[in-house]
């Protein structure tokens, strides 16, 4: 079956304007939901690791992706943790 070629819908400064749902790969849904266990904190790095099929820690972590403010929230919890030990 062929396809047509379609001219994608273009911004004023002729950028293709592409739907978020066709930006969405198996990939994507991964990486979500890995950075959602990981925000969740029932579980380790390592438990994660094993179940989503890491190996290297640092691929791990290149896949669980924080905003900047999710960022500042997990220091400031780790912050806590350790005044909570004296």
């Amino acid at each position: 079956m062929r396809r047509d070629k379609i001219e994608p819908e273009t911004d004023l400064n002729g950028n293709a304007i592409v739907p978020r749902y066709e930006c969405v790969t198996s990939h994507t849904a991964r990486r979500t939901g890995i950075t959602n266990i990981y925000l969740s904190h029932k579980y380790t790095i390592l438990q994660i690791m094993h179940v989503s099929g890491h190996k290297p820690p640092k691929t791990f972590m290149d896949d669980i992706k924080l905003s900047s403010e999710e960022i500042a929230d997990e220091t400031f919890a780790m912050s806590r943790k350790e005044n909570d030990m004296w």
